[in-house]
């Protein structure tokens, strides 16, 4: 949609072309059919290229064709004729009329022709706004904004059009966004853009500031009291102008872009304030949590070993040996605790690699049940694995920290010498790995939150735990394309599953 200020009949020589030729054209219709009609209906005829005239070309051609239309009907059709001079004072009397009735018509005509052409620009313009701001209120981004912007005005206008921003780190201006083609800025463009971005003030030929001979516009983008960006304007044509309405309007898309830039801008600064927060809140509690499960086992590994520095002399070489025991039993917990740690560290950096390569879940399964022994004694464990499970795309040591999290999960919060199932199934194009144990059934509003960081069970907190592990277990098993989820167990505890495609199709976080 174009918003111009000048059509085809606007042009002076056009118009008043036009109504020369639209009264010599009557005048020969008129002579033409003199022998048919008397006077007052010929004189009629001339107010045809009047209205004609003010309709399409404005006030001067309608006023040039009414003395014309006067002058033509005086020396072609009242007697005696091909003269100026009105013998009888009643056609006199006709020919002041008609001019006074052609002048008013003429008048009436041309302010409701400007008081249309005036609404056809309103309209344009409120449309024009309408289809910005849907297209802008969309954007989740400047860049996004400003671009939408440059292509509104350049085709609204029929010129090219370009944005630039402040430099911070430069003391620059920088061309971000661009449309309608041509070159737009040179050294002297670039000096009068920082000016106006200094200034907060539009600048350019028939501005006030930085006249010119090329039509050359800048207008502010401002918002609240600063300016957030300059655009640039020019014409089709070196020699074109902007309209007052242009100006209007573009004055009016700058100051809805600023608008929604505004908004961006706090929106990301909300983001970045409610990260902040969340920040220091996962600080505190990965602070607390490590306080209190590393201290445990770092108590126990300082007292065995003290006891063997110290007491050397007195322990049998039984109790010796469970301190050993002990200090192993106690490292491998920590270790644990600082694996976590840096898979989560690694999860949400992005910088988790998989090793793909074909599995079969029987393996896996059997090297974390080795694994495992410690963290399983106490409890039976039941293996229901078919032969026939097909082989599975993924990372081996990845599957396998999944499966030890969750039976350290399951142990830990299972009645003692209570069973701990693991069993694998194929659901469609799925494998499906379930780990089922017997501890306090999980209800339906924390299934929702078992996985998220730091998260521990309100009725669970005295048993000690940092809450990643089933997050690292969910980071993992996304990783791969696959899903990880929670229900009750048929009697009484939890069963927790994830599933594989056996295809092997990865996530794009997968092959990354």
């Amino acid at each position: 949609m174009k918003i111009t200020s000048k059509t085809f009949f606007d042009r002076p020589l056009k118009n008043y072309g036009w109504a020369i030729l639209s009264t010599f054209a009557v005048t020969v219709v008129g002579r033409a059919l003199t022998p048919y009609l008397d006077l007052v209906n010929i004189v009629l005829l001339y107010l045809l290229p009047v209205l004609v005239s003010a309709v399409r070309c404005g006030r001067g051609p309608a006023f040039l064709s009414s003395f014309l239309g006067v002058l033509a009907f005086n020396f072609f059709f009242v007697p005696p004729i091909f003269t100026f001079e009105v013998a009888n004072v009643q056609h006199l009397f006709a020919l002041i009329v008609f001019l006074l009735v052609a002048l008013v018509t003429s008048t009436i005509a041309t302010k409701l022709r400007d008081q249309m052409r005036k609404a056809t620009q309103r309209e344009q313009r409120t449309l024009a706004l309408y289809e910005l701001s849907r297209e802008i209120a969309a954007r989740t981004d400047i860049d996004q904004v400003l671009r939408t912007l440059v292509d509104k005005i350049a085709e609204t206008i029929s010129g090219t059009v370009a944005v630039l921003v402040p430099n911070r780190d430069c003391g620059t201006m920088d061309q971000v966004s661009s449309a309608g083609g041509g070159d737009l800025f040179g050294e002297k463009e670039y000096a009068v853009a920082r000016w106006v971005m200094e200034h907060g003030q539009p600048a350019g030929k028939g501005l006030g500031m930085f006249e010119g001979e090329r039509s050359l516009f800048f207008f502010p983008v401002k918002g609240e009291d600063k300016t957030l960006a300059v655009l640039g304007v020019r014409p089709r044509t070196d020699d074109a102008s902007l309209s007052p309405e242009q100006r209007q309007m573009i004055e009016t898309f700058t100051n809805l872009a600023a608008v929604v830039m505004v908004r961006l801008q706090l929106a990301k600064e909300a983001e970045r304030a409610k990260w902040l927060a969340e920040s220091e809140k996962l600080h505190r509690t990965l602070l607390n949590s490590i306080s209190h499960d590393f201290r445990t086992p770092l108590a126990s590994i300082t007292g065995a070993v003290t006891s063997l520095l110290e007491e050397r002399d007195i322990y049998t070489p039984e109790t010796r040996q469970m301190f050993l025991h002990t200090i192993r039993d106690e490292a491998r917990r920590m270790n644990r605790f600082v694996e976590n740690l840096l898979d989560m560290v690694r999860l949400e950096s992005g910088t988790l690699k998989l090793n793909m390569k074909w599995c079969d879940l029987q393996d896996i399964v059997g090297v974390v049940l080795r694994e495992a022994r410690d963290i399983l004694s106490g409890h039976p464990v039941n293996v229901d694995i078919p032969p026939d499970i097909p082989s599975v795309m993924a990372d081996f040591i990845l599957i396998e920290q999944v499966l030890v999290n969750l039976l350290e999960n399951a142990a830990k919060y299972s009645r003692p010498d209570t069973p701990i199932s693991i069993s694998v199934s194929v659901m469609g194009k799925e494998v499906v790995t379930t780990v089922t144990d017997a501890g306090h059934p999980i209800s339906g509003t924390e299934r929702e939150h078992v996985f998220d960081k730091f998260y521990r069970q309100d009725s669970l907190k005295h048993i000690s735990g940092t809450g990643l592990g089933l997050s690292i277990c969910k980071g993992i098993i996304e990783a791969h394309g696959g899903r990880i989820w929670t229900e009750p167990s048929p009697g009484y505890g939890n069963r927790f599953s994830f599933s594989l495609a056996i295809s092997g199709e990865l996530t794009e976080r997968g092959n990354s």
